[in-house]
């Protein structure tokens, strides 16, 4: 680390590295110039402004002193989890600041008589939901398709969605108290866990303390653990996909399907996307996918006849539909998954041609993919944009969205860009409309160190390409006022999405007021949700 760098955290030149290297030990404090540039980059860009250092506390207690030492030290600090951000979430704007890598807090207490389970920041939902799983519970809400990597206090920080979210809403919605590291190194527990001779089996009690704090992309405070209610892990699956000759036809039959209440999770792909979702059942080692089918399955026969149905249907079942979307319903009993789909049945016939169910029988299997999405099939880069909106706006964005597309191709194909969208209703009332930038560019050190290194060496190599990525800010700030347009929400909010500059003047007040009392010196995550 230079000396300037060093100079830059406390009042004498590294006395607040060696203050921290007192607390983690030598090996998880990181200075190094690799290190540091690597947890100064995200899935789209590198920080303008590199942490100062690394640190990676073992221990909640560690957590909290870490915390202290940096506010004494009047030094910015940025938690950092599973980074699988591409929002500038953990990337630092001002000097100095210290990246606090969550990753080593892997403690699980499961109060299974109680039904709730507490996970500290640094366990992905994979590790969660295996060590749920072999005691035959599971959190409503439970996991991203990324959950390999991403982690619980990211998640908590970012809200997530996807299995368990047609039923149970995003992560949050699961969540029953946190314990969070406030600037002053304090450990604030919310929800009935805030309470003497209490636990955090219930999140309401009074003004809902755990909401603050939800969402909130680090600038309030760290969290340290997360607790969340438990079920019993659901018996019954069942499946279908349907193929559609346009978009409209898709989002109409995904939001009709969504009001019932009754779909576990739900999930739309366009043409690339479904190409991506195609090369991901791929790349995964066949023998390896059809153990993990096997275990799945309810029997040996039906392991072995969704097995056949997945071999006759091949790769190319989705190759004459536009769209198509995927749904999968769980319950008590195989019988209730099944009636449930019965009734998509009869709502996604009206729009579309059923297709091999092969896609959601595979992720049902092998929920939580490795970070291959972070490279498209051709090598490309990869930055998701979404909105969350409500099921009357969706057709008019989608249109918008076509109409400007239209604008743009003949710009995009010269510099290769191009878009793909990722469509998905959650409960019975939202629904994200995620357009997905894919751009031929250089490869950073985020892709060299998180994509997996068995499948990077198949992957084309690009040369670095300013103007592409010059398009796509274009391309994505027009999105960008789409969405504020048709009232669009955004999760993992980060640096990226204008929440502070969207709010009304009363709500954003107050938001201050808040970031005020709980970090007087602004030094948690400076620059999230538009916070100085």
């Amino acid at each position: 680390m230079s000396t300037e760098a060093a100079a830059g955290v406390g009042g004498s030149a590294g006395s607040l590295l060696e203050q921290l290297s007192a607390v983690v030990g030598n090996k998880h404090l990181l200075t190094d110039d690799e290190s540091r540039l690597f947890y100064s980059t995200d899935v789209f860009r590198r920080a303008d402004v590199l942490a100062t250092a690394v640190v990676q506390p073992g221990t909640v207690e560690e957590l909290c002193e870490v915390v202290r030492l940096c506010a004494a030290a009047k030094c910015s600090m940025v938690a950092r989890g599973g980074g699988a951000s591409y929002t500038d979430g953990y990337l630092a704007i001002r000097e100095p600041t210290v990246c606090i890598d969550t990753g080593r807090l892997k403690r699980i207490d499961i109060n299974a008589e109680d039904m709730y389970v507490t996970a500290e920041v640094g366990v992905t939902w994979e590790e969660l939901y295996r060590a749920l799983k072999a005691q035959g519970l599971r959190t409503p809400f439970w996991g991203p398709f990324s959950g390999k990597v991403a982690t619980i206090g990211g998640s908590a920080s970012s809200h997530a969605v996807n299995y368990g979210s047609g039923q149970y809403g995003v992560s949050a919605e699961s969540v029953t108290g946190m314990d969070v590291v406030l600037a002053s190194g304090e450990l604030l527990s919310t929800g009935s866990g805030g309470g003497t001779n209490a636990s955090s089996f219930f999140r309401f009690y009074g003004p809902d303390l755990t909401g603050l704090f939800a969402g909130d992309a680090g600038a309030l405070g760290i969290k340290a653990r997360v607790s969340m209610r438990l079920m019993k892990r659901p018996e019954g699956f069942a499946a279908c996909s349907f193929g559609f000759p346009d978009g409209e036809s898709a989002l109409t039959a995904m939001m009709e399907v969504a009001r019932l209440g009754a779909i576990a999770q739900c999930f739309g792909l366009d043409p690339r996307q479904q190409k991506t979702a195609l090369t991901q059942m791929e790349s995964t080692d066949p023998i390896d996918a059809a153990k993990s089918v096997m275990r799945s399955a309810r029997n040996p026969f039906d392991g072995l006849l969704q097995l056949m149905k997945m071999a006759l249907a091949g790769r190319s079942f989705l190759k004459k539909a536009n769209y198509s979307a995927h749904f999968s319903a769980e319950g008590v009993t195989d019988g209730e998954a099944k009636a449930k789909i019965a009734q998509v049945r009869k709502i996604a016939s009206k729009y579309g041609a059923e297709v091999a169910n092969s896609i959601p029988t595979f992720f049902n299997a092998e929920p939580f993919m490795p970070l291959t999405p972070i490279l498209g099939p051709g090598g490309e880069r990869w930055k998701p944009t979404h909105g969350v909106l409500p099921f009357s706006k969706v057709l008019k964005h989608h249109a918008e969205i076509e109409a400007m597309l239209g604008e743009y191709r003949e710009r995009m194909n010269r510099h290769g860009v191009h878009l793909t969208r990722m469509l998905m209703p959650f409960s019975t009332n939202a629904f994200i409309y995620e357009p997905t930038f894919l751009w031929k560019d250089a490869r950073s050190v985020y892709h060299e160190r998180m994509y997996p290194p068995e499948l990077l060496p198949g992957k084309p190599v690009h040369e670095d390409n300013p103007e592409g990525r010059a398009l796509l800010k274009e391309i994505k700030q027009r999105i960008q006022e789409l969405c504020t347009q048709n009232g669009a929400c955004h999760m993992q909010i980060g640096k990226d999405y204008p929440f502070l500059a969207t709010r009304k003047p009363e709500t954003a007040a107050l938001i201050r007021q808040l970031k005020t009392t709980l970090d007087p010196e602004g030094l948690m995550n400076p620059g999230a949700l538009g916070l100085d």
